[in-house]
């Protein structure tokens, strides 16, 4: 991964902002204050320091020793929440994996009321996805997958599987739309709809005719009514483009499911896990 595409993953986080507290180098990423990513960025020997639980930081030495390490610049009393990755030939998958853990962990070391108010969004705008925009929805399917209670995360290359990939593969066809949810520059939540009638269907498919919604919100700020705006938004757009019905999946456990009800949509189908749900327009 390129050092530019590294630092700009970092600048994405939520309210987060680069600094330069010991000169020039490292280049400091922070959050209220709190350092989470420190880059050094010699070409010969570029590496990046990130914060770490003294779990996660334990394991991530134990999987890749010798590159992954202690925080070489801290005091020994620090080490252990400290990892320091040597970038040659990292997998990126993982770096992004451990940029999230870093920037969380800065997170939730603050009081829950410092947390909401760092998370809370104000002056959401609603509004359509660009082209350039499309390879975002693969990090939001990712997100939209439900896991329940202190269920582990899958690898994100999950989304790579036919059944889910089938969701954003060559988004853009005239059927497809999508609408983002933006605040201070960031996008914290996608909706968006597909026709999935063909060889591999959707969850949620109903006929050759009916788009399948897919939703996503990202972790830290749901709850803030962003998934309602973007439902709300998408149901008037599918109204206004003619289609007849929309319909989704949910599963039993999901949350999700009492925002579906409230917004109209009904049980088609009861499956194992799942509710198949439609919504006439």
């Amino acid at each position: 991964m390129r050092l530019e595409d590294i630092k700009a993953y970092c600048l994405n986080k939520w309210r987060a902002y680069e600094d330069y507290p010991f000169g020039d180098i490292p280049i400091c990423y922070k959050l209220n204050g709190k350092v989470f990513a420190q880059i050094y960025p010699n070409q010969e020997d570029i590496k990046i320091t990130l914060k770490c639980t003294a779990d996660a930081g334990q394991f991530y030495r134990q999987a890749y020793p010798g590159v992954v390490v202690r925080g070489y610049h801290c005091p020994p009393v620090q080490q252990p929440y400290w990892n320091t990755v040597y970038l040659e030939n990292f997998p990126d998958e993982e770096l992004l994996n451990m940029i999230d853990h870093a920037y969380d962990t800065v997170l939730h070391s603050f009081s829950k009321k410092v947390q909401r108010q760092i998370l809370t969004a104000d002056e959401i705008e609603i509004r359509p996805i660009r082209p350039e925009e499309y390879l975002l929805l693969k990090e939001f399917l990712y997100d939209a997958i439900y896991l329940p209670e202190g269920a582990a995360p899958p690898p994100r290359e999950i989304v790579n599987q036919p059944e889910l990939a089938v969701y954003i593969t060559d988004f853009g066809q005239p059927d497809d739309l999508c609408l983002l949810a933006e605040a201070c520059g960031h996008i914290l939540g996608a909706a968006w709809t597909r026709i999935l009638a063909g060889k591999v269907k959707g969850y949620g498919n109903v006929d050759d005719h009916t788009p399948e919604f897919a939703i996503s919100v990202k972790k830290g700020f749901r709850s803030q009514g962003i998934g309602s705006k973007l439902m709300q938004e998408m149901i008037a757009l599918l109204k206004n483009k003619g289609y007849e019905k929309v319909s989704l999946s949910v599963n039993k456990d999901n949350y999700a499911y009492r925002m579906y009800q409230k917004l109209g949509f009904q049980v088609l189908r009861e499956q194992d896990e799942d509710y198949m749900m439609v919504l006439a327009l």
